[in-house]
């Protein structure tokens, strides 16, 4: 009897008496498991044994352990059920086959086919009910995972936190709700912005505006705090006069400020406000750039061949879609949700749109 003990490994011992109890129905779904030092008086066990034990069932998916709470019991699966190899990305925006999508896709795309995952896409175009909907009926299937790039994270909060609850593998892209912590992959926002003003400023401008679009994300909020500190490294007031936070422009009273020697130079929170920005007030006979320098964010395809080529900060759509892709697999192998939030690097391009003031 005693050779036939020895012959099991004693960290076998504690994955079964673990297994034996989700078994017999002693520990259900989310339920927290004996502390260490259970194991250790029962068993009789060393903590090193029930240490590795642990971290076996965690990759595994049977347990998951929560910061400064104790490990728990996951929902587990019939033993014929395998787990699911759909992704779903939920994209809500203008337009499906705006180049900056198709480039997330890719990327998303490209990681997920090497791990042996499918990829479905349902669009939206930019109705946060209609997103709300579309996820609340995702939650209740066989999705093995969410990418979620939210027309609106604050109005989504409701339906984030119903897959939270779930613990359903989520990432979210781009843009992100304050107060719900799930995990987040974006552009580094804020160093973006800081570029873009900090090449107007070295370029010799000190009346620099500031065009938002829609001001209620974190992001354009992000690109604003870049541009304010920019300012206020080189001791420049942020003039309220030019800060815009609409995107319908008053254009009428943006050339008199231009004209005045209010406004030199304007950063764009992206490039798809620069670009309508730049073509209106080209019709209205001001000259870009020698009458107004201005910058966007994004570089879209089509920047590069504006009217007049657009200086930008470029972020890699490519990248965000694969490590989206990639953070969310991981979420899956560790069986729980962690707060991550990943920041992707910028680079700031220069072409004709910006120059020194006249």
């Amino acid at each position: 009897m005693k050779g036939s003990n020895t012959s099991v490994p004693k960290y076998q011992m504690v994955r079964d008496h673990i297994l034996s109890l989700i078994q017999n129905k002693e520990l259900s779904a989310h339920a927290r498991i004996p502390s260490e030092k259970d194991f250790i008086e029962k068993l009789g066990v060393s903590s090193i044994t029930v240490r590795r034990a642990l971290a076996e069932l965690v990759d595994e998916g049977v347990i998951y352990r929560v910061k400064g709470k104790g490990s728990f019991i996951s929902e587990q699966k019939p033993k014929n059920q395998t787990s699911s190899k759909l992704i779903t990305f939920v994209l809500s925006g203008n337009d499906m086959y705006d180049n900056s999508y198709m480039q997330i896709m890719k990327g998303i795309q490209s990681y997920l086919s090497n791990h042996g995952y499918k990829l479905i896409i349902e669009f939206i175009e930019n109705n946060i009910d209609q997103e709300r909907e579309l996820v609340k009926k995702l939650i209740q299937t066989d999705c093995g995972g969410l990418l979620i790039y939210s027309s609106n994270p604050e109005a989504a909060k409701e339906y984030l936190t119903d897959i939270q609850s779930k613990r359903l593998p989520v990432v979210l892209l781009d843009r992100f709700p304050m107060g719900i912590p799930l995990p987040c992959i974006s552009c580094n926002n804020y160093d973006g912005g800081f570029e873009a003003v900090n090449h107007l400023i070295g370029l010799g401008h000190t009346k620099i505006g500031f065009c938002a679009y829609d001001f209620f994300l974190n992001s354009e909020k992000e690109r604003y705090l870049g541009y304010q500190h920019a300012l206020m490294n080189a001791n420049l007031p942020a003039d309220s006069k030019i800060f815009f936070s609409q995107p319908k422009l008053n254009y009428k009273e943006l050339v008199a400020a231009i004209k005045s020697g209010n406004l030199t130079a304007l950063f764009c929170v992206n490039d798809r406000s620069a670009l309508e920005v730049m073509n209106q007030l080209i019709k209205m006979g001001i000259d870009i750039p020698q009458d107004l320098s201005i910058i966007g964010f994004d570089d879209f395809e089509s920047s590069k061949y504006a009217k007049v080529p657009l200086s930008t900060v470029q972020q890699h759509f490519e990248m965000l879609g694969y490590e989206a892709a990639k953070l969310l697999l991981e979420i899956r192998k560790k069986a729980q949700i962690e707060p991550k939030k990943v920041l992707l690097p910028t680079n700031l391009i220069i072409r004709d749109s910006t120059a020194a003031p006249r």
